[in-house]
């Protein structure tokens, strides 16, 4: 079973680090990790402001985040917490380079959720989604942070839905939550079956609902069948309609805190543009995001 050693941390910024701290501390705690804070300084960019990238400008900026660290874990308690890590470039590739270094990690960042650019320009944690092997836990602003007790697992068969679905399963049993499986069938979509998974077409006429249900029961049985889900207590919800829509129903309808969903592959075209189901619930809805690659 798949299981969580080292947490990394991103912070961009004081409210970013109260953020992330905050699901950070409340995991190693969980998953008995150690948490990682790593600050980037980031050089691209107008700002004639940012620091040259030499030793001189590293350590003055490595001695100012660990004052930040000491005075803001003073509010938030320094369990489970490494020396802080310091790097100079890209935001979401040092963070993942940094990641890379360590066994069984998983990053945690936060995210605003406020106003209505983020909507339509690509955010830190979107680019780190793209760029990460790593899991990523995405945890929106509110005043409460706790274990998730519900947990929602969007299943979409694609490559790594099963990678996910076990994800989703360790975090339950770690977590005792209840655990809810949701598929949502396109509406004016039919399925062929190929290879063992289910492909969506787009027919010339209208497809027997009822058989396409039938069909994806099936599928979704046999992967829920799959996992180690003994003293679990979970569920198989199949739903119509727009795929983010119905993930967003599904969470909203049990309560959900957490929704843990895989990621599209890391070709460079994906990179590039992130699938529009994924950007817009990890935009949209003010549950926790586990996106696992």
């Amino acid at each position: 079973m798949m299981h969580i050693d080292n947490i990394i941390t991103g912070v961009f910024s004081e409210h970013h680090f109260s953020m992330a701290v905050r699901e950070s501390q409340k995991l190693a705690n969980v998953f008995k990790a150690k948490v990682r804070p790593v600050h980037v300084i980031e050089t691209l960019g107008l700002n004639p402001f940012y620091p040259r990238e030499t030793e001189e400008s590293r350590l003055e900026a490595l001695n100012k985040f660990k004052a930040d660290v000491d005075h803001l874990y003073n509010k938030h308690g320094a369990n489970h917490i490494e020396e802080p890590v310091v790097q100079i470039g890209r935001i979401h590739n040092e963070l993942v380079n940094v990641a890379n270094d360590y066994d069984n990690p998983l990053i945690v960042v936060g995210r605003h959720t406020e106003g209505v650019m983020h909507k339509f320009l690509t955010t830190e944690a979107e680019r780190i989604i793209a760029h990460s092997n790593t899991p990523v836990w995405v945890h929106p602003h509110r005043s409460i942070s706790r274990l998730p007790q519900t947990i929602v697992c969007a299943l979409d068969f694609s490559d790594n839905c099963k990678r996910a679905a076990e994800v989703a399963v360790m975090v339950a049993r770690t977590c005792a939550a209840q655990l809810y499986f949701v598929h949502v069938i396109p509406e004016s979509a039919g399925y062929v079956e190929l290879e063992g998974q289910l492909n969506v077409y787009y027919p010339q006429e209208d497809v027997e609902r009822d058989e396409v249900k039938l069909k994806v029961t099936k599928v979704m049985s046999e992967m829920v069948a799959s996992l180690d889900l003994e003293g679990l207590c979970y569920a198989e919800k199949i739903l119509s309609g727009g795929a983010a829509d119905g993930v967003k129903r599904m969470c909203d309808e049990v309560d959900a805190e957490l929704l843990v969903m895989g990621s599209s592959s890391h070709s460079n075209i994906e990179r590039i543009f992130m699938g529009s189901t994924m950007r817009w619930l990890l935009n949209s809805v003010r549950e926790d995001i586990l996106v696992v690659p």
